[in-house]
């Protein structure tokens, strides 16, 4: 009987996993701020470029933690100058997956929360066409008594997107910052992502 049941569980620890995946993934983020301060704010172009673990919790039902570069921020242009700010985060989604299949592939349904330290980045003012300023934002610099963005960040992160069978898929991708970006400010993060990844 003992034999039986450790037969049981050996076999059940080789198909879990086996079914465990790594994958990597990359694309581009249109990110902007939202609240009452980021109102004069307009979306810019960033990135992310990661890695992600596949973990099979049911049927169709996984957890999928994920470690991500990316980069987020906004910007503002007048006549004559322009103002963009670049924070770099080290991201760290854990979203619960669902998997639907249709046609070759699967159509996917991801959420979950995540983490964002940050870990470089630049906040940029310009004048005609030329370099006025630029200060590190999130460490202190010139005396300053803090930086000029927190370094902490905690909100949602969401997909849909397609994964066909040979590992290859698309997601359209969102995040939803909880957090303000700043101690005195009503800002907070958000970002619309277009990316390709392959799992392993």
């Amino acid at each position: 009987m003992k034999k039986i049941i450790l037969m049981i569980l050996v076999a059940m620890a080789t198909v879990s996993v086996s079914a465990q995946k790594f994958g990597v993934k990359a694309g581009a983020n249109i990110s902007s701020y939202y609240g009452s301060d980021a109102k004069d704010l307009d979306s810019r172009i960033g990135f992310q470029v990661g890695g992600l673990y596949e973990l099979p919790v049911s049927g169709d039902f996984f957890i999928q933690p994920e470690a991500l570069l990316t980069l987020n921020g906004a910007a503002k242009s007048v006549t004559g100058a322009s103002f963009s700010i670049n924070p770099l985060y080290l991201q760290v989604p854990v979203k619960a997956l669902y998997k639907l299949a249709a046609g070759p592939g699967k159509v996917t349904i991801a959420a979950g929360p995540y983490l964002a330290i940050g870990i470089a980045g630049k906040e940029t003012y310009k004048i005609d066409g030329q370099s006025e300023s630029s200060m590190s934002i999130f460490t202190k610099e010139n005396g300053a008594s803090e930086a000029i963005l927190n370094s902490f960040d905690l909100g949602l992160s969401s997909a849909v997107g397609y994964e066909l069978s040979s590992g290859l898929f698309f997601n359209l991708e969102s995040t939803l910052g909880f957090l303000n970006v700043s101690k005195d400010s009503n800002m907070k993060n958000s970002s619309v992502s277009l990316v390709a990844g392959f799992k392993f």
